[in-house]
């Protein structure tokens, strides 16, 4: 049989590009719709019907484009941790040296969560049911982070800036695991040191 012209490769091309840009646009106006509603409420105990009737959009639509409400926050949590990665990115670019570029992160991402926002509150307090009820996918949401954290230990620890006698790979997921943990607590008003943790002690923990 005769294949496909180019023109309808061309066709087929356009008509999927299309189609995802919709479903990006519409699922994203359904985060927006939720972050609307963490920020007036503080927490996560909204309804899927509440999310919708924010959005302006169908239920129908919802479901066409997450499979339930924890679906949805996942993708609030993705979206602001990749804005924040891409932030403290900015700001490492910035620097030369490994030290001050580990600094540089950290401080862009201890000023990355405002302790009187709603929204950060019901982040947070959803972060540990994520964790709890769906590792995996818990796991992915703060790859960037250690990913992040990963290239510039191994970048100092090439030139002799940090400690050697923790491999790159622990050394990034303890910093970054610590880093979570105090934002998260810091938001949800926990204060179990009694002493304000500020990035200059996890970049001399790595020294």
């Amino acid at each position: 049989s005769i294949g496909v012209t180019q023109w309808q490769e061309r066709t087929v091309e356009r008509s999927l590009k299309a189609a995802r840009q919709r479903a990006i646009s519409r699922g994203n106006t359904f985060i927006a719709a939720a972050v609307a509603l963490l920020r007036t409420t503080g927490k996560v105990d909204f309804t899927v019907q509440e999310v919708v009737d924010r959005s302006g959009m169908s239920l129908r639509s919802f479901y066409q484009h997450f499979a339930s409400k924890d679906d949805l926050l996942l993708a609030v949590v993705e979206e602001t941790v990749h804005r924040h990665v891409e932030r403290a990115r900015r700001r490492v670019e910035a620097e030369t040296n490994p030290v001050d570029k580990l600094r540089a992160l950290l401080v862009a991402m201890f000023g990355s969560q405002e302790t009187d926002d709603p929204a950060s509150r019901g982040l947070a307090l959803f972060h540990w049911h994520l964790a709890d009820s769906r590792t995996d996918e818990f796991a992915a949401t703060i790859q960037p982070y250690v990913d992040t954290v990963g290239e510039i230990l191994e970048s100092g620890v090439a030139e002799g800036c940090f400690r050697t006698d923790i491999s790159v790979p622990v050394m990034a997921g303890l910093v970054t695991h610590t880093l979570v943990s105090i934002l998260d607590m810091r938001v949800l008003g926990v204060d179990a040191v009694r002493e304000d943790i500020k990035a200059d002690d996890l970049v001399r923990w790595c020294l």
